[in-house]
């Protein structure tokens, strides 16, 4: 008899959770930020670990992955509209941490680097700069199309003055 047919345990019940498309994405990037917070907060310091989980977040390599999923589910078009608003809001937040991450992560880098790693920290930064560049347009401006919507029920007065001010004759 083989040996793992003794130890083997049984399984006692199966779950499965389905998720949309959108769902997994956000996941994704959920995952990809953990990662580089228990990166940046390891104590010591490990500055392979961190620009290991970096070059997997904004390398030249992988940076269309980020990018892809925000041009995938956040771009404006017919099919993305019909999708669940509260979670393209939480896939532009996940977006928004991702980036903060990224940021802090290469500060400690560049903290604890030697000087014989200044032109790869040169690399990574140009990296995160083009992913953000990228990522900004589709977790920027939705929120503040939501924001301005948000402003003008509050307050009853603002479409009118909105009106009277862009119609002023000279």
């Amino acid at each position: 008899m083989f040996p793992y047919i003794k130890t083997r345990l049984q399984v006692i019940s199966h779950d499965q959770v389905l998720l949309t498309p959108i769902e997994v994405a956000i996941e994704d990037i959920q995952k990809k930020t953990k990662e580089l917070a228990v990166a940046l907060y390891q104590e010591p310091p490990d500055t392979k670990i961190l620009q290991m989980v970096l070059q997997g977040c904004i390398g030249t390599t992988v940076n269309q992955g980020p990018v892809e999923v925000a041009v995938v589910f956040l771009k404006d078009s017919p099919e993305n509209k019909s999708q669940d608003v509260r979670h393209r809001n939480k896939l532009r937040l996940s977006f928004k941490d991702f980036l903060k991450k990224c940021s802090d992560a290469l500060h400690k880098n560049k903290s604890l680097i030697s000087s014989d790693q200044k032109e790869y920290q040169r690399e990574l930064e140009r990296n995160y700069h083009s992913v953000r560049d990228k990522l900004l347009p589709y977790i920027s401006s939705n929120l503040a199309t939501l924001k301005t919507k948000h402003h003008r029920r509050g307050n009853k007065e603002s479409p009118s003055k909105h009106k009277s001010s862009g119609s002023s004759k000279t």
